[in-house]
């Protein structure tokens, strides 16, 4: 049961992950937080830390990124690296770290 329980959230979380529109984040931004936060609050429901985090981030890095116009560019490389926390096993803190600095990589800045 637990493992079928497990499946059933990771299809939930890939799922609203898949669903948010990226091109919402230039058309409209408030909108594209509301998805962002709903992912963020089902990550906390489900105990889920290294997507909680890094949704946390995204946030922080979106206020930055739409102040210099890319946040397309940030909000991929954050939605590949959350769809990445969802892979196989749960991520613990190091695992949640060294997603955010591959993030910070694509994103071409500094870890």
């Amino acid at each position: 049961m637990d493992h079928d329980q497990k499946l059933l959230i990771h299809a939930e979380m890939l799922s609203l992950l898949e669903n948010i529109p990226v091109s919402l984040v230039e058309r409209h931004p408030v909108q594209f937080l509301m998805h962002l936060d709903q992912v963020r609050q089902k990550a906390a429901q489900h105990h889920l830390t290294a997507l909680h985090d890094l949704s946390c981030a995204f946030e922080t890095a979106l206020q930055q990124a739409f102040q210099n116009g890319s946040g397309l560019v940030t909000a991929k490389s954050y939605l590949d690296a959350m769809q990445d926390a969802l892979g196989p096993g749960r991520l613990d803190a190091g695992m949640t770290e060294a997603l955010m600095a591959n993030v910070a990589l694509r994103l071409g800045g500094q870890p």
